[in-house]
């Protein structure tokens, strides 16, 4: 059963009805499943743990087995999950654009019965179905979340904070069945410098996500990065070059690249390239982005990552200035859990690579809704309105995509 991998077939399969039919596998097997796409790749990989995933009190990326984890906001609210790898493959994002009939189709018979045969069948209309109702949860209204924001706006000119990102909820009733697996390849078509992910198990339940921001770029024995991104705008056809950055959005910006600088302060390391920063695309979204590489290998420094990791979560750019004031100010005025949006997310110690993001753009699905999840970054220039105006934009990543609008 370990170390299965997925053949080549010819089958009569659409796309989504083959990606259904490996989500239905998870979820009546009870299994945990990580479906994913890095940036600027074409390959969709999928891992398969038949336990369900392991629950950790902490992630110290150097005691993983090779896997996929998925981690929460506040690890007391929500549990960290690791997935290893029972079953795993890959296929091209090109080959399911140019041929329905050339799929990849999974080694069934190693991993069930035929008496299961008859239950694990191509169904799309169950993927929501099959998940439990969530308790009674309602959308942040935009009273309440302007009302957050003037309150991090005046805790930032009494200098109790000097960024504080405060999130919200979108719910949208499921009034008919949702094509899940065919609204995640569409995410792979069209956010291509995303990573793009659709994740199950028993403890998360069922989410979806295209977020642009790296938390840990990590290759054995050769480097490590991680990012700075902030400053948000709507794309449109004259800004994608010559973009007009706000002094606001600027600053914001500026915030979370010194929250990482000084997070290698606090370990001594002076030795980092910075690139940046630049304007990058997220759809139809526009972010100023910062990079920031070491030389692992030549400061004989492997385990940086976990050291990063740790020191850097939750990042200034999801939780705020400084971390642990923002953090008790959210807790105070978000009415939401966060769950595992603004948690981080990704493949660890795969082929000697670690891909780590900040769980951003996602929404999570229960039987009867699905819950869009976003925030903004609040500083002593914000404006209100325009803050939840930018949320509503970082909802409809995927809510667009999602329900076909």
């Amino acid at each position: 059963m370990k170390n299965s991998t997925f053949k080549k077939n010819e089958i009569k399969l659409k796309p989504a009805e083959w990606m259904s039919k490996v989500v239905n596998y998870a979820q009546i097997k009870n299994a945990g499943l990580a479906i994913w796409k890095l940036p600027q790749d074409n390959t969709i990989h999928i891992l398969y743990d038949l336990d369900g995933g392991t629950k950790l009190d902490e992630v110290n990326l150097d005691d993983l087995e090779a896997g996929f984890i998925l981690a929460p906001f506040q690890a007391a609210e929500n549990p960290n999950i690791h997935f290893k790898t029972d079953i795993k493959g890959s296929f091209s994002l090109d080959l399911v654009n140019n041929s329905l009939d050339e799929l990849i189709e999974l080694q069934w018979e190693k991993i069930k019965s035929e008496e299961e045969d008859s239950i694990i069948k191509t169904n799309i209309e169950s993927l929501h179905k099959r998940l439990k109702k969530t308790v009674s949860i309602n959308s942040t209204s935009k009273k309440d979340y302007i009302n957050t924001v003037k309150a991090g706006i005046n805790a930032i000119k009494t200098e109790e904070l000097y960024k504080v990102v405060p999130s919200k909820i979108k719910c949208v009733n499921i009034e008919e069945t949702l094509d899940i697996a065919d609204a995640y390849l569409k995410a792979c078509a069209k956010y291509t410098d995303a990573f793009v992910s659709l994740t199950f198990s028993p403890t998360s339940g069922l989410w979806m996500g295209a977020t642009p921001e790296t938390l840990i770029e990590d290759k054995k024995n050769e480097y490590f990065k991680t990012v700075a991104l902030a400053g948000t705008q709507v794309k449109t056809e004259n800004n994608v070059i010559h973009t007009a950055w706000t002094q606001k959005e600027i600053e914001e910006q500026a915030l979370v690249s010194r929250y990482i600088i000084n997070c290698f302060k606090k370990i001594r390391l002076r030795e980092y390239e910075e690139i940046g920063p630049k304007t990058i695309q997220a759809g139809s979204l526009l972010h100023l982005k910062t990079t920031y590489k070491v030389d692992t290998k030549a400061l004989n420094f492997p385990e940086l990552a976990s050291v990063m990791l740790k020191l850097l979560h939750p990042t200034s750019a999801v939780c705020g200035i400084p971390k642990e004031k923002a953090l008790e100010f959210l807790a105070e005025k978000e009415s939401h859990n966060r769950s595992y949006f603004s948690g981080f997310i990704g493949p660890v110690r795969m082929y000697d690579q670690s891909h780590i993001f900040v769980n951003l753009r996602c929404c999570q699905f229960t039987s009867n809704k699905v819950i869009f999840y976003a925030g903004a970054g609040i500083t002593i220039d914000s404006d209100p309105e325009k803050e939840w105006f930018e949320t509503e934009m970082k909802c409809k990543v995927l809510e667009d995509i999602v329900f076909h609008t």
